[in-house]
Order: C-alpha cells, then sequence, then structure tokens
C-alpha cells in the first residue's frame, strides 16, 4: 500500500456491504469514518453490541465478539478494483469510525 488514504467498501465474505469508508493509515492501522446507511439491520446490530461491550469494558466478552467478526472475512474493495482483505476490524456505529489492519 503506497497510498496513505483508502476510500472503499467494505464487505463480508459473500459480498454483503459492511459499510462505505474513508480511512487513512495512521503506522498500519487504517483509522477513518464508515456509512452505515445501506448495512444490513443485523451487522449493525453486531457491531453495537461490540461498541458496547468495549466501552462497557467487558473484557471477558471481548474474545468472543472479536472471533465472531472476524468469521465475516471482511475485505475493502477499492476504487481500483482490488479486494484487499482486512484483519481486526472495528467498528463503532455511535463515532461512525472504523479501524482495522491490512496484512
Amino acid at each position: 500500500m503506497s497510498s496513505t488514504r483508502l476510500e472503499g467498501r467494505l464487505v463480508d465474505a459473500r459480498g454483503h456491504l459492511i459499510g462505505v469508508v474513508r480511512v487513512s493509515d495512521k503506522g498500519g492501522c487504517w483509522l477513518g469514518e464508515i456509512d452505515l446507511n445501506d448495512t444490513a439491520p443485523g451487522l449493525v446490530a453486531l457491531f453495537t453490541r461490540f461498541e458496547e461491550v468495549v466501552y462497557g469494558q467487558m473484557l471477558s466478552f471481548l474474545d468472543e465478539m472479536e472471533a465472531e467478526i472476524q468469521q465475516l472475512g471482511a475485505r475493502l474493495l477499492t476504487g481500483e478494483g482490488k479486494a484487499i482483505p482486512v484483519d481486526d476490524l472495528q467498528i463503532y456505529p455511535a463515532e461512525r469510525g472504523v479501524s482495522f489492519r491490512i496484512p
């Protein structure tokens, strides 16, 4: 990745939209905004639960939540048509924030 800024669509392994993102590289972690307007309610609910676990410091549930998110098989579809797998996906619906790593 030579670019320090990316825009694209996050999708799951089946191609279902997770959200539209605008992110910047912050030392190997991509951080930015996500638009969840066209995201399936079940996915929004998953990330809302994740957000509650993180902010509620319910750390005993964190591994389970992260595993559930990892099972989505998320990848970033860029404007150039590339499908880039992402790791450590974190979405905070209330803030419309997103972060992930690219392996």
